[in-house]
């Protein structure tokens, strides 16, 4: 029963992507795949693939008419890119895309080289055993 109510409501989230008739095929794939390129415009959390809002089917619709006056990929979003910033793109391009990549690498690579260097550095050291005749004493800030 579980599984069927959760089914029940995938259904609603699932059509809301799907163009108007009068795309073919190869423009449905395109339009699937610039919709999960595209954020919602309301509210910046979700892809134009699930989000539910009246910005979210203004931005489906405009996409669809976009793909049927024959506009290329590059063209669409640089369409979207002027209208709403580059904050509609779901995933930077360019520069950005590199630096939000390459830097949490670089980060965990060379955070992971200094701890490795600190404990193998640290972790050889042997105590030093004392002479049979040699004493330890505390240090005075243990007695109190």
């Amino acid at each position: 029963m579980k599984g069927s109510n959760l089914l029940l409501l995938l259904i609603p989230a699932m059509l809301v992507a799907l163009p108007d008739d009068g795309l073919g095929n190869v423009d449905k794939q395109r339009y699937q795949r610039l919709c999960q390129r595209l954020m919602a415009p309301c509210c910046w959390s979700q892809t134009l693939e699930f989000h539910a809002s009246s910005e979210a089917d203004q931005a489906r619709t405009a996409l669809a008419d976009l793909l049927r006056a024959g506009k290329s990929d590059r063209e669409i979003l640089d369409t979207f890119i002027g209208r709403y910033g580059e904050r509609i793109l779901s995933e930077p391009e360019g520069t950005k895309w590199i630096v939000l990549t390459a830097v949490p690498i670089l980060m965990l690579l060379f955070g992971s080289i200094f701890v490795s260097r600190f404990v193998l550095r640290h972790g050889r050291r042997q105590p030093v055993a004392l002479a049979e005749n040699e004493i330890q004493l505390a240090p005075d800030w243990e007695w109190e």
